[in-house]
């Protein structure tokens, strides 16, 4: 089983069943961090290579992903290969630290875009997005499989920071932000953090 499927599988289990069990919190409490962010083009201002800002670059899969419209990040789809689209667009994100991020269409559940992280087995993480929903239900999670927390977005319209924590159990190997909506969705994201924590008592 290739990685874009288990995290396909993973969150529609994870969607089907609201909130599985994990070893991890869906929460954070108060936490300090032992590193800076380390999120590959964070704020989204690096397009990716042959690909000018403002271009949408869509996709219909057959299986596996594609590469998005922003550098590091890797589009995904859903099993029946709906259409997925994204491009970088100027930024109306509360305190932007650039002036782009990337607005996502998805056709159906599961598309969105996700990046692996190098992330060590025993570490604790915080990951963190900023989205705005114009469509559809936005989940964040921390790992391709179906073992990470997840955040979900609870607005239209309006931004909101969606945050997960792991603790050393739990599998931190991908940030996945992702429509779960199985009529499609359109959202927009910028911000984005992966900080390593320091371990709670």
């Amino acid at each position: 089983m290739n990685h874009s499927h288990l995290i396909a599988t993973g969150l529609l289990a994870l969607a089907a069943s609201a909130q599985a069990t994990s070893p991890a919190s869906i929460y954070c409490p108060p936490i300090g961090f032992v590193t800076g962010n380390t999120a590959l083009n964070a704020n989204f201002e690096n397009a990716q290579a042959g690909v000018p800002v403002g271009t949408t670059t869509c996709w219909t899969p057959r299986s596996g992903s594609t590469d998005s419209a922003a550098a590091n990040w890797t589009m995904h789809s859903s099993n029946d290969g709906d259409k997925v689209c994204s491009t970088l667009v100027p930024s109306n994100a509360p305190y932007a630290k650039g002036s782009l991020m990337l607005k996502f269409q998805a056709g159906g559940n599961e598309g969105g875009v996700f990046q692996s992280i190098p992330a060590v087995p025993g570490k604790t993480y915080m990951f963190s997005a900023w989205v705005k929903v114009s469509k559809g239900q936005v989940a964040m999670q921390s790992s391709a499989g179906n073992t990470g927390p997840v955040s979900w977005s609870t607005k239209h319209g309006e931004w909101e920071e969606l945050r997960v924590c792991t603790d050393s159990t739990g599998a931190t190997d991908t940030m996945v932000i992702y429509n779960q909506d199985p009529n499609g969705g359109v959202f927009y994201v910028d911000r984005v953090e992966l900080r390593e924590t320091v371990p709670g008592p």
